[in-house]
């Protein structure tokens, strides 16, 4: 990761993580949701955006297998997620860990009772989808 594309991250990190508990206390639903915290073209890095998300899953839920054109990295605010990745051994992922899923891997995501509540920082093609849905499991 380039030094600008570091400074980028924590930047971003840091404000999402601060206003985070106000935005996780006003989730609440039976279906997973996401709000888009930021959008934005990446300054020297053509053709590249980042997108951050917050994301809440609900208990005992899981998302359908997808990938994503670009690099993500997520980072768990609460609960718990158990991050599977085709052809690899499946990842806990407990409160207060950061995870990186390279780009174009096939993944999906489990919870257990607590369900999850996730920061996801995307860096990808501009223009094209946040997921790539796949047919096949």
């Amino acid at each position: 990761m380039t030094i600008q594309l570091r400074r980028w991250f924590v930047v971003i990190a840091v404000g999402v993580l601060l206003s985070s508990a106000v935005i996780r206390d006003s989730h609440s639903s039976e279906r997973p949701s996401a709000g888009t915290l930021l959008r934005e073209s990446l300054i020297g890095l053509a053709d590249q955006e980042v997108i951050v998300n917050e994301v809440d899953i609900p208990p005992n839920t899981e998302l359908p297998w997808h990938s994503h054109p670009g690099t993500e990295i997520f980072y768990v605010l609460s609960g718990s997620i158990v991050l599977m990745q085709r052809n690899q051994t499946d990842i806990q992922s407990q409160e207060g860990e950061v995870r990186m899923i390279p780009r174009g891997v096939v993944h999906s995501g489990k919870t257990a009772e607590e369900g999850a509540s996730l920061l996801i920082v995307r860096v990808h093609d501009a223009g094209q989808p946040e997921r790539i849905l796949e047919t096949q499991p």
